[in-house]
């Protein structure tokens, strides 16, 4: 186990762990959608089978899904961490992070740090020299956390249904 913060301590998620994942992934699923219903919806046949999504990710070498956990060894957090490889790229070989997850009662108190540092140990011992997520504009406590980190933003992502584009008037 990585020492984190008092009281809490992180090591890689196991099959013991799965029932956890769900259901912090599922508190994100709602976080997310309260913020903006129309793009962070998963289907509800993912949301039925997420223990096995997790079971799958964490089974891979080049991925991990990190948790902290408690002093009873309870999950309060999670992170999960893959490998691209993706040849269009400069950087091939880059390390992203999804799932990131701090129950309420766990803010604030470094928890998101800890796990963050664990899944660059985890990049930077494979050699992963680029580490990417992302986060929702208009979720604000996220972009702070994020950026306190370390991550700078560099890109805003764009959504809208095609009748919405093609209803405006305009120019090109």
């Amino acid at each position: 186990m990585t020492p984190a913060v008092a009281d809490c301590s992180v090591r890689p998620a196991g099959s013991r762990d799965l029932a956890d994942l769900k259901r912090m992934r599922i508190a994100l699923q709602e976080l997310l959608a309260g913020k903006d219903p129309e793009v962070w919806r998963l289907s509800a046949d993912f949301l039925a089978r997420l223990d096995r999504f997790y079971a799958d990710i964490i089974a891979k070498d080049d991925n991990r899904v990190f948790v902290a956990v408690d002093r009873e060894d309870r999950p309060v957090a999670m992170l999960m961490v893959r490998i691209i490889t993706s040849a269009q790229m400069l950087v091939s070989r880059f390390g992203r992070i999804d799932d990131a997850w701090v129950e309420p009662s766990w803010r604030a108190r470094g928890v998101m740090t800890a796990l963050t540092r664990a899944a660059c140990r985890f990049l930077a011992d494979r050699g992963v020299s680029l580490v990417m997520l992302d986060w929702a504009n208009n979720n604000e406590p996220s972009g702070t956390c994020w950026q306190r980190i370390g991550f700078k933003p560099l890109m805003t992502m764009g959504f809208a249904g095609p009748a919405a584009i093609l209803d405006r008037p305009g120019k090109e």
